[in-house]
Formats: structure tokens, C-alpha cells, sequence
């Protein structure tokens, strides 16, 4: 078995567990979202699995280096362990949530205290590290495809979360950054 395609079943593994452990179910969300919030609630998954899949492929048919795999792999699992770690501190993580329920709390420690959206982050993370292996255009493409996903998803759902919360979120957001720690 080459090393592509051990990293292409790793990073399988990791983007199977995220989204297995969602903070929401998709189809049971859907209808608490209206408009163009509902389009991207349903986008976002299939746009991060279209690039997954795409990326896994890319693995498998390239020439890998040990060095590359590793800093790719390290890039990887560090976007898992900061998915986990804020999709703990959401909440059980069996018990998912629909939109219209605000959170039990609003947390600003942990993972939180470090960027508004850590899940989304993790997503990116995970998404950009097959790119330092396989750095091919279309897989940028798809890349950005998801960092645009992301983005609109982050902005909306903190739309939804200055409804629910207010003034306390207002504050929160203007001491953490929304998607790239310490930057945006």
C-alpha cells in the first residue's frame, strides 16, 4: 500500500468521525432554515464531500514524500482534535441540536476563546491539508469552494446567534476572531 493511499483512508476516517458527530442533524435542521440559510446549511456538507473525496483521489495517484505526510497528517489531526474539542464544549455529543435552540451557554473559554467557529476552522484545516501534499489547481478550486461555504455559513449562523443571545454575543465577538484566530 503507497503512502497516498494510507493518508486517503486517514483523512477518510477523520472527515467520517466529524461529520458523525455533527452538533445538528441535517435533515431534521433543514426546515428550521429559511431561504438562502437553507441552501447553504445543505451546500456546506456536500461541497466539504465533494473536495474530501476529490482530495483522497488526488492522495492515492500522488508521489507523497514522508515529510509532506507528515506535516499534512499533524495538519489533519490537529483539525480534528479542534472539531472535538469545540464539539464538546457545544455539547453532549450524542444528544444533536436544532437552530432554533439557543445554546446552553455561551462559551468564550476553551477553543472558543479562540475562535467564534472552531468546528468550522477544524473544517478548514482538514480541508486545506491534502494541499500541501497535491497542490493542484482544481483541488485549490475546490478548496476555495469550501472556504466560501464556510464563511457564509459562519456569517449566518452568527446572525442567528446575536438574535438568540444579544448583547453578550456582541461582546464576544468583538474579542474573538470569527474564523482564523487572531486574524478574522
Amino acid at each position: 500500500m503507497n503512502l497516498g493511499l494510507c493518508l486517503s483512508l486517514i483523512f477518510t476516517l477523520g472527515w467520517v468521525s466529524m461529520f458523525l458527530f455533527r452538533a445538528e442533524t441535517l435533515w431534521e435542521a433543514l426546515p428550521h432554515y429559511s431561504g438562502a440559510e437553507r441552501f447553504w446549511v445543505a451546500a456546506t456538507p456536500l461541497v466539504l464531500s465533494l473536495h474530501a473525496s476529490a482530495s483522497c483521489v488526488a492522495l492515492t495517484l500522488a508521489d507523497v514524500t514522508l515529510g509532506k505526510a507528515a506535516l499534512a497528517t499533524a495538519m489533519f489531526f490537529t483539525a480534528v482534535i479542534v472539531w472535538f474539542w469545540g464539539r464538546a464544549q457545544i455539547g453532549d455529543m450524542l444528544r444533536p441540536r436544532l437552530p432554533d435552540e439557543p445554546p446552553m451557554q455561551l462559551r468564550a473559554d476553551g477553543v472558543f476563546g479562540i475562535v467564534r467557529h472552531p468546528l468550522y476552522f477544524a473544517y478548514m484545516l482538514a480541508s486545506a491539508a491534502p494541499l500541501l501534499i497535491v497542490p493542484h489547481w482544481w483541488l485549490l478550486c475546490s478548496f476555495a469552494a469550501c472556504m466560501l461555504a464556510i464563511a457564509t455559513r459562519a456569517i449566518q449562523e452568527e446572525r442567528r446567534m446575536h438574535s438568540q443571545i444579544g448583547i453578550a454575543y456582541a461582546q464576544y465577538c468583538n474579542q474573538v476572531k470569527r474564523l482564523v484566530p487572531w486574524v478574522w
